[in-house]
This record gives structure tokens, C-alpha cells and sequence, in this order.
């Protein structure tokens, strides 16, 4: 770490590792809500009365709420005190799981969803700006993967616990759960995290403009396509899982877990690679690769065992390319990167919805082995437009070595002068 970025890093509060894995647990927390809901689906329509559409659509209005507040949150708080917003987002969080633990009826529910979609939104993306605040550069990657492994281990240890617990008792104790990690995680807050200062003097609009800045656009649709040939398969891989592969329900129990595991490996191995390589290169190779993965898995899934090691590759592979995307939007937004993590948020989530659509097509038409390869074909189409993004960063690079150097030039003219 230089000695000017040591001396603008935040002081004060616990160790900088701790810190970030403070913030890790809160990830948890968010990623056991965003996960836990489908498991918890039928005993919450049973006891609402609800179709399965209906009760469906709380994981919808999660969803969509997240990707719409995440950049409009992140400009309307940009001027506060990173510390202070965190706490009151975890607070905030933490009350809309338990208004949906204690929710009454449909009605209700909804509600407490939009809040705990819109408070998770804006603690995503504050997360992780402040995990790349407090840590030195030559660390960064390795840092927002920690935050990040948070989500991935909500997948492999945060849903099962959850689905333990309702099961147990009632899907209102799983929220209650998530509500507790929320206030566990504001209170190592409170005495953990250093005051670290937002971004003064931009204003809504110029926040929201960063999605303008060059290579921004590519960038977002590059998590687009990368999200959606992801979650075309696993939205449905439990049906895929039954069908397919012919696992039953204690197979699938252990397949999700060899996903998780992979998924929490996948993703600290990409913090490490994120501060070693050029992110672009190392994004375009683990897309590539993720792309031969899911293609492989058209193949794997027809049997458990091909299953077990195609879902804990694929886990590894598509996890490792988060923290080479989160750090290369560092780089791209510059002082408006927490703005651009925001909207990567969002490009997530539109990711996600858009799987959902492109997988049900496919699972109607009675074509659910097929859909690896066209997850295989969306990671191809992401890998074309990060191609066209680093394409169109070379001119600019070129121009600025061409400055650089003509400078030197003249000098060098007028030193050889007799």
C-alpha cells in the first residue's frame, strides 16, 4: 500500500480483515433472504392461502425492487457518512424481515418484501464500496470477494439453516432468523467499522449519469448476459435435478451443497486472481470458461454423479468472475464506483428476471436438458461484448500514450540543441 493511500484510509474500529468479514456476514444475511424464499413457498401458501403464482410473487417483488432502488438509493444517500448508512440500512433490513415474519396477510407481506428488497439493494453496494475503501489496493480483490463470499455462503450453509428452522417450526422463524443475523451484524457495525466519508457534490442526476461514463453500458450488459446464462439453469435446476439427472430429494439436498461450496471457493479464488491480473483478461477467461462448463453440463446432468462434479465446477468458475467484474467497475467509475457497483446490482437482478423468462420457455416447451447450452450460449454473447468494451478502451489508451510522449520528445529536441 502506498504511503498517500495508507494516510486517506479510514482509521480506527477492528482489523481490516475483521471489518471485511463483518460486512460479509451481513451479505449472508442478505443472501439467505434472497434464497431462503422458494423453500419456504409452500408452508407460506399453505398458511396465507395462496396459489403457488401468488406466493411466487414475493421472490418477484424482492427481486424487482432491489434492481430498481439499488441506483436510485446510492444517489439519494451518497452524501451520507458510509458507517451511519450502514447501520440504518441493516436496521432498516432487519425490520422488514421481521414485519414479514409477524405479516398478518398477502397484503402485508408484499410490503415487507419492497422493504427488505430496497434496504438490501443499497447494503450490497454500500458494502462493497467500503470494503475497497478500508483495504489497501494491492488487496482489493481479495476483499470484495470476502464481502461477496457472504452471498455464495448463504447458498451453501444460510438456505439449509433456514429451511432446518421452518421446517422445525414455521417459515416466520426462517425470517426472524435472517432479521437476527441483521441486527448481529449492525452491532459488530456500531463498534467495528471506522467513519468513512460518501461523496459530496454530485448531485442526483450526475450520479445517476455514471452509467454514461465509458465502457459503463458494456460493462452492465456484460453482467446481464453473464447472470442470465447462469440462471437460466440454476432457476430451474431442482426440476432439472429430478428429471434429468433422476436425484432424489436427499441427492438434491447434497448437490445444492457441492454448488455452495464450489460457489464460496469460486469466488475467494477470484478475489485473489482480481489483485494479480488484469481484470479484463482474467473476466474474458473465466467467462469462456464458464461458457465450455455449461456446455459440458448438458452432458453431466444425465446422471447424479456427472451432476456432483458439473455443479461444483460450475459453482467454482462462475463465482470467480464476480470479483474480476466488481473490480474492473472500480476501475472504470472511478469516483463514482459505488455508483456503477449499484448499478451492477441492478444489472444483476434484470439478469435474473430475465433467465426466469428465457428458462420457463424452455421448461414449457419440454426442453429442460437443454437449457446448459443455452446458458453456454448467453456467457459466448457476454464474452462478445466485453470484447467490444475493451476494444473501445484501446483508442483512448493509444491517444494518451501518444500525450505522454510527445512531450519527452520536444524535451529531448531541445537538450540535443546545440
Amino acid at each position: 500500500m502506498t504511503q498517500q493511500a495508507a494516510a486517506e484510509a479510514p482509521k480506527g474500529g477492528w482489523p481490516g480483515a475483521a471489518k471485511v468479514w463483518l460486512l460479509a456476514l451481513g451479505m449472508f444475511a442478505i443472501g439467505t433472504d434472497l434464497f431462503i424464499v422458494s423453500g419456504l413457498l409452500p408452508a407460506l401458501g399453505d398458511e396465507l392461502e395462496l396459489s403457488t403464482a401468488a406466493a411466487g410473487q414475493t421472490v418477484t417483488v424482492f427481486a424487482i425492487t432491489y434492481a430498481v432502488a439499488a441506483p436510485i438509493l446510492a444517489s439519494v444517500t451518497s452524501r451520507l457518512d458510509r458507517r451511519t448508512l450502514l447501520l440504518a440500512v441493516l436496521l432498516v433490513f432487519a425490520v422488514g424481515n421481521a414485519l414479514s415474519a409477524f405479516a398478518p396477510n398477502y397484503a402485508v407481506l408484499l410490503l415487507s418484501r419492497v422493504v427488505a428488497g430496497a434496504s438490501a439493494a443499497l447494503y450490497a453496494s454500500t458494502a462493497s464500496a467500503v470494503a475497497a475503501r478500508i483495504t489497501a489496493p494491492e488487496r482489493r480483490g481479495r476483499a470484495l470477494a470476502i464481502v461477496y463470499a457472504g452471498m455464495t455462503s448463504a447458498i451453501a450453509l444460510g438456505v439449509p439453516i433456514g429451511n432446518a428452522i421452518g421446517e422445525l417450526s414455521s417459515w416466520r422463524w426462517a425470517f426472524g432468523f435472517v432479521a437476527l443475523l441483521a441486527l448481529v451484524t449492525a452491532l459488530g457495525a456500531a463498534a467495528g467499522i471506522p467513519s468513512v466519508a460518501g461523496n459530496p457534490g454530485l448531485g442526483v442526476r450526475e450520479r445517476l449519469g455514471a452509467v454514461r461514463i465509458k465502457r459503463a453500458p458494456t460493462a452492465m450488459l456484460t453482467t446481464t448476459l453473464w447472470v442470465v446464462g447462469t440462471f437460466v439453469v440454476y432457476t430451474y435446476l431442482g426440476t432439472v435435478l429430478e428429471k434429468v439427472s433422476g436425484a432424489s430429494d436427499a441427492d438434491r439436498t447434497w448437490l445444492l451443497l457441492l454448488f455452495g461450496i464450489g460457489s464460496f471457493a469460486g469466488v475467494m479464488g477470484g478475489g485473489r486472481l482480481a489483485d494479480r491480473v488484469d481484470s479484463t483478461r482474467g473476466l474474458a477467461a473465466t467467462v469462456a470458461l464458464l461458457a465450455a462448463v455449461l456446455a459440458a453440463l448438458t452432458l453431466a446432468l444425465h446422471s447424479v454423479v456427472g451432476a456432483a462434479v458439473g455443479l461444483a465446477v460450475w459453482g467454482l468458475v462462475h463465482w470467480a468472475s464476480f470479483p474480476l467484474i466488481q473490480h474492473r467497475l472500480l476501475a472504470i467509475g472511478g469516483k463514482n464506483g459505488d455508483m456503477l457497483l449499484a448499478l451492477n446490482n441492478s444489472a444483476v437482478y434484470i439478469g435474473q428476471t430475465a433467465a426466469a423468462v428465457v428458462g420457463g420457455l424452455f421448461a414449457g416447451a419440454g426442453h429442460l436438458g437443454g437449457l446448459p447450452l443455452a446458458g453456454a450460449g448467453f456467457e459466448v454473447l457476454a464474452l462478445v461484448v466485453l470484447a467490444i468494451g475493451a476494444r473501445a478502451a484501446r483508442p483512448a489508451a493509444s491517444a494518451a500514450t501518444t500525450v505522454t510522449a510527445a512531450p519527452q520528445t520536444s524535451a529531448a529536441a531541445v537538450d540535443t540543441r546545440p
